[in-house]
């Protein structure tokens, strides 16, 4: 692979191209303005940590610094999975390409999400490849916004579930350094150093982080099936101390790289239960490598008291190859073998590597480099004013983001056969897949906000027009696409002097197709409906929501069976209805001694409203009242920590249904199902001088090891026990 950002780490070499300027709807969202001024100086947030969420009309949910340290999760799954409407399905346990899904948009490789960091689109191609694979590492992120409902509307283009925004650090007044230590189970080992403060006009922030881990999984006849993450980044801030508006300017800068010894191949569930972490030998080839870099530049400058304006550039390049076993040359797909073993018999004994191949195509074991290269690049604007007119006050948002987004794929087969247990290169074959998408979308937004006393309403809308071309270099075809939606909302909100607030609102979402589809955008009619409570040390909020879709929208990936990759479905109506309550109390137990609990649960409610046959795995044949896959329709968290001065110790719980992985409405037992759960956490902290802390934390105690996943290839399971020491030191 080659990358592009002139800067240099380990295999990756990168080469800055120039960025554009990109105007787009996502900078920050500053609740509660008056006339009497505004701040410039956290444009990089959309509400911000220190915003009361009783001023905000709609459902955001904030998972701040303390709530991603408390058990040094590198799993961002794990760390969303507390927050009620949103849905989580790992794949390789150690959560480095969870499947994320808000409020019955499909948990598909987080493609019907809206994913951002510091306000700016991270996904790799989020118009023209929205399933690409990429999170940012949690340990360098300093809080997480989650945005559903009316309050998503201003930062598509998927708003039909919601909206994810990443936080970097802030830059502190003062000069710190940090290095942070974690060694444990399975080999694991997690670096950082950090350090940031401020000169003058002048503030940084520079951060390395690298972590990786033998991995849990036991490759019969031995091999490496752990990885290994490196990440370094930094911001450069600059503030004029002698002008006479308040302005801001920051250069962010981000590189990394994976390399991990990952597959998708599974096992048998009979396999399963002997050892779920047993790998086969067919998959000893298997190696995701990635390269990642990112630029951001952000102008923030505040026009009047009451106005200002941001200005966005951003580019983002990210390079990947997976080499992986894809199935049989010629015979029957994994799924069929995995799924009937004793039928496959064959087949079963040349994954497991108990038997050799023959010298025919049928016992050749196909093993594919897919390779992609994605490029994002664009410029956004945001400006708001807040006026004062008679006894209102009236807050306006525009928005406007102009982008542009492209990736290339080339995904090329060679054949192996299995001898002695091990794989042996036989010969290649001509690519499956090489193709080039490439989108060009204009978005923009527009909101007006009415407050009077305790009551505020909201209306807004949002347009993208979006462009997308598609090359297939092996059919020699080209394919144009145009799509152009209009979505409005609106909202409300009433806050009583008693700590309660009453809100609620409704939107139209959207999630486009990709470039050159023939399907359809996927639409949806949102409605929510909440309350919150805000009483001493009680926070407290349940919500009502419905989303109706239409089109709703499937895409083929390279492991799915009986559809070309890329090819889109649409799987008619769908009608998802839920309930999303959370809830936290703090008190004093003892002098000196505080405990803290929570809960967060979510019921979701998820049927197809229409019956049809679809090629895309996951639906097949469809009736009318079955429900969605991979969709629990119960799932949550709850936990409890005791806090002294110079100790913690606090422990979570998370549960989950068991889930379909298929259309049905027969007992989800009697069909192809994840397994349901509950993983118990503990976790200790322990001050040991003004500049040092010692951490332990326990993951998954009773050592629960439920199926995940069967897709694409077999059963998968969750991370095994696993016991980690940490060491904080502040300088």
């Amino acid at each position: 692979m080659q990358t592009m950002i002139n800067l240099r780490l380990k295999a990756g070499s990168w080469k800055a191209l120039g960025c554009l300027i990109y105007f787009a709807a996502g900078a920050s969202q500053a609740e509660g303005l008056t006339s009497a001024g505004v701040s410039v100086l956290e444009e990089v947030v959309v509400v911000g940590v220190e915003t009361d969420l009783q001023d905000i009309s709609g459902s955001v949910a904030i998972l701040d610094e303390e709530d991603l340290d408390a058990f040094d999760y590198v799993d961002l799954g794990k760390l969303l999975s507390a927050v009620p409407g949103v849905y989580v399905r790992g794949e390789d346990g150690f959560g480095l390409r969870p499947n994320i899904g808000i409020r019955g948009a499909a948990a598909e490789r987080s493609q019907k999400i809206t994913l951002m960091k510091d306000g700016v689109l991270i996904t790799p191609a989020p118009y023209s490849a929205p399933a690409a694979y990429y999170v940012p590492n949690v340990s360098r992120i300093a809080a997480v916004e989650v945005l559903k409902g009316p309050a998503a509307i201003r930062y598509g283009p998927h708003t039909v579930g919601g909206a994810i925004n990443f936080l970097s650090p802030n830059i502190p007044e003062e000069s710190v350094s940090k290095l942070d230590i974690s060694a444990g189970s399975y080999g694991f080992q997690k670096l950082q150093l950090s350090t940031a403060g401020s000169r003058g006009s002048i503030g940084y922030f520079v951060d390395g982080l690298s972590y990786s881990s033998d991995g849990f999984k036991d490759l019969d006849g031995g091999g490496h099936t752990g990885f290994e993450r490196t990440d370094i980044g930094g911001k450069i801030q600059y503030i004029p101390a002698d002008s006479q508006r308040e302005q801001v300017l920051t250069v962010s800068i981000d590189i990394g790289n994976e390399r991990a010894n990952e597959t998708y191949l599974g096992l048998t569930d009979a396999d399963i239960v002997q050892d779920s972490n047993r790998r086969y030998r067919a998959s000893q080839l298997d190696r995701f490598e990635s390269e990642h870099a990112s630029i951001i530049f952000n102008y923030g400058v505040a026009l009047t008291d009451a106005s200002r304006i941001n200005l966005k550039a951003y580019y983002t390049e990210f390079d990947r190859s997976w080499n992986k076993l894809d199935g049989f040359e010629q015979g029957p797909s994994l799924q069929e073998v995995l799924s009937s073993p004793n039928l496959y018999s064959l087949e079963y004994y040349l994954l497991t590597g108990e038997r050799d191949s023959d010298s025919l195509p049928t016992d050749f074991l196909d093993v594919t480099n897919n390779d992609r290269q994605y490029e994002t690049r664009g410029f956004q604007a945001f400006y708001e004013r807040s006026d004062q007119w008679s006894s209102w006050l009236i807050r306006t948002q525009l928005g406007v983001r102009a982008h542009k987004d492209q990736v290339r794929r080339l995904h090329s087969p060679m054949s192996y056969a299995m001898t002695d247990g091990m794989m042996v290169e036989q010969y290649g074959r001509d690519a499956k897949v090489e193709n080039y998408a490439v989108t060009d979308a204009l978005s923009s937004f527009t909101s007006i906000a009415l407050s009077r006393g305790a009551l505020t309403f909201e209306v807004g809308a949002r347009n993208e027009n979006i462009d997308g071309r598609l090359t297939n270099f092996l059919v020699d075809t080209k394919r144009e696409s145009n799509q152009s939606i209009t979505t409005p909302s609106f909202s409300f909100r009433y806050q009583s002097d008693l700590g309660f607030s009453l809100f609620g609102g409704v939107h139209k979402g959207f999630s486009p197709a990709g470039p050159g589809a023939s399907a359809d955008a996927e639409e949806s009619i949102n409605l929510e409906l909440g309350l919150r409570a805000a009483v001493n040390d009680l926070d407290a909020e349940i919500i009502f929501f419905q989303s109706d879709y239409e089109n709703l929208l499937g895409r083929c990936r390279v492991s799915d069976q009986n559809c070309t990759p890329g090819d889109e479905f649409n799987g008619g109506n769908v009608m998802t209805e839920g309930v999303e309550f959370s809830a936290s109390l703090s008190r004093s137990v003892l002098d000196g001694l505080v405990a803290t609990g929570s809960v967060s649960y979510t019921y979701t409610d998820a049927i197809f409203e229409s019956s049809f046959f679809s090629n895309y795995i996951a639906w097949g044949i469809v009736q009318k009242g079955d429900q969605l896959p991979y969709i629990p329709e119960h799932s949550g968290v709850a936990s409890l920590s005791f806090e002294s001065e110079v100790w913690s110790f606090g422990g979570s719980v998370k549960f989950q249904e068991t889930m379909r992985e298929v259309a049905g409405s027969s007992p989800i037992e009697d069909s192809l199902h994840a397994d349901g759960f509950v993983i118990f956490d503990l976790t200790a902290r322990y001050t040991l001088s003004s500049n040092v802390e010692l951490q332990v934390v326990a993951k998954n105690v009773t050592n629960e090891a439920p199926i995940a996943s069967h897709r694409p290839f077999g059963a998968r399971p969750e991370m095994p026990r696993t016991l980690i020491g940490r060491v904080i030191y502040e300088f």
